[in-house]
């Protein structure tokens, strides 16, 4: 395997020797499982055919699949996961959602080689990704749906080990756009197109009035915006005290005006009912789970 610069980290390891930042050598999925609490563009009425990755290039510290980002899931092959693309079609969702899928992109293409999928393909990613990365994907992904966490980079540091986070992340967002000029929907589902998802922290309201700011003055108001209120403290959140806490209703209520003073009505808002375990995925059960089929 060549040296991995799939990630801005650019750590330059063999990954069929050692592990980079992401803590992955070989392919390795945590989950795969009919998702039906996505947007409403990508849930639809059957549900989102999510394929967790595991490992990550940020590794949060208040993860929300913290055993995942950590590494946790089973090792398998392109050939398998070409296999688990056609077994979601045939389940009937309404696309293939790769999660956190940056650091396996080169396994991800060898898989759509043996098999193209016919449905929309999403890639979900934590916004933390370079441009020669994205460019592989350009005929492959029809569906952008990235994190946009930091407009502070003292925050990305502080929580996401990331210097750099907000130009790398910007530079992404742009060139996703260029990449999918205009969003198509039909039948109420996304075909094509850009999401951008920002989790509102406890504590960082300035942070998340700068992102939306952003995200207006450079993509264009009618983006559409995902705004998060989920948040809850897992993993090492418990060593930060700002964030040791649910979000507040008033700091997501400040949240949401913050869309609306910079005229980003493509918003999707969320109830705060949201902000429980109930909503996460069981990563306890069977890691390649088609019980739903």
């Amino acid at each position: 395997m060549e040296k991995c610069y799939l990630c801005p980290r650019s750590c330059g390891i063999d990954r069929s020797k050692n592990k980079g930042y992401c803590n992955q050598s070989g392919l390795k999925v945590a989950r795969v499982s009919l998702h039906k609490w996505e947007e409403p563009i990508i849930s639809g009425s059957n549900g989102s055919g999510t394929i967790f990755f595991s490992g990550c290039n940020l590794k949060c510290v208040y993860c929300q699949n913290y055993d995942v980002s950590h590494g946790k899931g089973k090792d398998i092959t392109p050939q398998i996961l070409a296999d688990i693309f056609k077994k979601i079609e045939d389940s009937g969702a309404h696309n293939i959602n790769l999660v956190t899928p940056t650091h396996f992109v080169d396994d991800i293409l060898k898989a759509a080689d043996i098999y193209a999928p016919q449905l929309p393909v999403i890639y979900n990613c934590g916004g933390y990704d370079s441009i020669y990365t994205l460019d592989k994907l350009k005929d492959f992904v029809d569906i952008w749906l990235p994190d946009f966490k930091y407009s502070d980079n003292s925050l990305a540091k502080k929580y996401s080990n990331c210097n750099d986070y907000f130009e790398v992340c910007t530079a992404a967002l742009i060139r996703m756009r260029q990449l999918c000029p205009k969003d198509e929907i039909a039948d109420g589902l996304m075909k094509k197109g850009l999401i951008i998802r920002h989790l509102v922290l406890p504590n960082a309201l300035q942070n998340t009035k700068s992102v939306l700011q952003w995200i207006a003055e450079n993509l264009s108001d009618d983006t559409y915006v995902s705004i998060m209120g989920q948040y809850t403290p897992f993993g090492d959140a418990f060593k930060f005290d700002e964030i040791n806490r649910k979000l507040k209703p008033l700091e997501y209520k400040i949240a949401v005006e913050y869309a609306k003073k910079f005229k980003l009505f493509n918003s999707f808002i969320q109830s705060l009912d949201s902000a429980s375990k109930e909503f996460i995925p069981n990563f306890d059960e069977s890691p390649i789970d088609f019980d739903f089929l």
